[in-house]
């Protein structure tokens, strides 16, 4: 029997469905709804008509009313992110709506300071009946929280989509230095310090988008900055993105400290296109690119710790080399969509 299922997602759902199926962008976007038919699930969804980003009231409104009058046409909600589902997950925690609703829990369930509103989070995650987590650091914290049983906490090991990544990685390279894509919470001001060393001497191309150049022009000035650092600011397609980090020597990942996997998008492209990281030491990756011997951690906001690896990197180019080959093979093992579908497309299939 077929499974049909509501799929929830921010980003406009039909264009970058589209986008993936012209090969110009990762389906990895849309977390397994790519995949999910050849595991017999049915997926419909809602194209959102405004920005979801600056209007949640509106969006938990639109997203319940859609729910709601669709609601005999799918088994279960799938979901990307909670954000605009609150409604409809108070109802399904009253015992008022009847169908489970599974969801991608992108950070670490917390427990409030605030009374109320720890009793609030308390109602609201009983409305939710599968969560999956990005990493076990992130699985565990939650479950400690007590709000979360371990059955239903799932981690799924997030990764690319090897086939929209084969064609530039087999293909020829313009090795360019190191390069920093990443947009959301990225510590700029200390990777700019590194590269603006004098004893840094390898280049860095810096991808930022169009918004962050007022406020990095704040406190640099960027026009007076080393010759190794390659600024551009814009906003790029991920397709000219991943072309970029294609032609690159190794990816940087510096980010700030937040408590959720900033810069996972980043990393799991480097894995597909074989390039050796040099990331912040974020505790809630999946992935500890020492242990994999793929790549070096710094501290957050360590100028010298960033240095340091960037000089290592520029002196032991075969080492790269060889952390790059085992970053594509780590890829090809478990951090994959085709694994990453098959894995949600079990537990959405057990779900009666």
């Amino acid at each position: 029997m077929v499974k049909k299922i509501y799929f929830y997602h921010l980003i406009p759902i039909s264009e970058t469905y589209r986008h993936w199926k012209n090969k110009k962008c990762p389906g990895h976007l849309l977390y397994g709804l790519t995949h999910l038919e050849k595991y017999g699930i049915e997926s419909i969804f809602q194209v959102i008509p405004f920005d979801p980003y600056h209007k949640r009231i509106r969006l938990m409104i639109y997203v319940l009313i859609k729910s709601l009058f669709s609601i005999r046409k799918y088994d279960l909600i799938y979901a990307v992110t909670f954000r605009g589902l609150e409604l409809v997950i108070l109802l399904r925690a009253l015992g008022l709506f009847r169908k489970p609703i599974v969801i991608w829990h992108h950070s670490a369930v917390i427990i409030p300071k605030n009374r109320l509103r720890r009793l609030a989070s308390a109602l609201f995650y009983k409305g939710i009946d599968k969560m999956f987590f990005f990493s076990e650091e992130l699985r565990e914290r939650s479950i400690r929280t007590a709000k979360v049983k371990p059955e239903n906490a799932i981690v799924v090991s997030w990764g690319a989509d090897l086939s929209y990544y084969n064609e530039m990685f087999l293909g020829k390279k313009n090795v360019n230095g190191f390069i920093s894509t990443g947009a959301e919470n990225r510590d700029f001001f200390t990777l700019l310090k590194a590269f603006d060393s004098k004893m840094v001497l390898n280049s860095c191309s810096l991808y930022i988008r169009a918004r962050e150049e007022k406020n990095l022009s704040a406190y640099f000035e960027l026009k007076n900055l080393s010759s190794n650092i390659n600024l551009h600011f814009g906003d790029w397609s991920l397709d000219e993105c991943a072309h970029f980090v294609n032609d690159s020597y190794a990816v940087v990942i510096a980010c700030l400290d937040y408590p959720y996997t900033v810069g996972l998008t980043t990393l799991v492209e480097a894995l597909a296109l074989g390039k050796a990281i040099i990331t912040t030491d974020n505790p809630t990756f999946p992935i500890d690119v020492e242990k994999e011997g793929i790549g070096i951690k710094v501290p957050y906001g360590d100028v010298n710790a960033w240095i340091d690896a960037i000089n290592y990197f520029s002196a032991h180019p075969d080492i790269v080399a060889q952390m790059g080959r085992k970053a594509r093979l780590l890829a090809e093992k478990q951090y994959n969509l085709e694994l990453c579908s098959e894995s949600i497309a079990t537990v959405l299939l057990s779900i009666g």
